[in-house]
């Protein structure tokens, strides 16, 4: 009876052992990847999406604390072709105004610092989040063409090449996951940004245009129709500078895919 009792004894003393052992274990292993995940500020993301733009748009954030970080965003597209150029034709929707931008080339690039406020109990850069943020951008244009009829009664084309800039301020609403111990997935649901930009074309002719030329130069300028953009030109022997001002804006959308450390 007492080996019964001394083995029973010893089997209830290893399972209660056993028992305590496992949570503070548990605990532990729970608290350190917690800490582990927080002590990892610094994340650099790659947007997917903007990739379908031929847009490199890559962003670094750093996590303050549990509430709140910072981030900045650096986006680049090199000099080529306008992209998704079917989707530009169904926009603008007037063949003309189309037919004087289809075969120029162009070059972007932006800059957006943003504050991003995490509104789940997790934080750290994790969850749902608010984002104000500031964008201001560039676009170069060149090969902007405008067709007129010239002393002979012939067609001459006068190329126009310059850049457009733009100042906006938005509101993203997005929320960002873990893929694992130092990946992670940033999802824009939507950041719309507004506000205005400016900028101007210049064209020059070597040769020198005449006072019907400059006038028949003046009727396309006219007839260019961008939309939500006003124009307003100077035409003379030496050439034509169109200037372009209007509202400038956008809508944030797209996921990208980061790493933590």
């Amino acid at each position: 009876m007492k080996k019964f009792f001394l083995f029973f004894s010893l089997l209830s003393f290893s399972i209660s052992s056993a028992q305590q052992l496992e949570i503070p274990l548990a605990s532990e292993k729970i608290d350190s990847m917690k800490l582990e995940y927080q002590a990892k500020k610094n994340i650099i993301k790659l947007s997917l999406t903007s990739l379908a733009f031929k847009n490199i748009h890559l962003q670094y954030e750093r996590v303050l604390n549990k509430k709140i970080s910072v981030s900045l965003s650096v986006s680049r597209i090199f000099e080529g072709g306008i992209p998704l150029l079917s989707s530009v034709e169904s926009f603008i929707d007037d063949a003309e105004s189309f037919d004087q931008i289809r075969d120029m080339t162009l070059s972007y690039y932006s800059i957006t610092p943003e504050v991003r406020f995490y509104l789940s109990k997790k934080g750290y850069g994790k969850g749902f989040y608010l984002a104000p943020f500031y964008r201001n951008s560039k676009i170069t244009l060149d090969g902007v063409s405008f067709d007129y009829e010239n002393d002979t009664n012939t067609t001459s084309t006068m190329k126009t090449s310059g850049s457009i800039s733009g100042n906006t301020l938005g509101l993203l609403l997005g929320s960002q996951f873990n893929l694992g111990k130092s990946i992670v997935l940033d999802w824009w649901i939507v950041g719309p940004h507004y506000g205005s930009g400016n900028g101007e074309l210049i064209g020059k002719d070597s040769s020198g245009l005449s006072a019907d030329e400059q006038d028949e130069l003046r009727v396309e300028i006219t007839n260019l129709e961008l939309p939500l953009v006003d124009e307003s030109s100077e035409v003379n022997a030496q050439g034509v500078k169109v200037n372009l001002t209007g509202p400038w804006g956008g809508v944030r959308a797209g996921i990208s895919l980061g790493f933590r450390f």
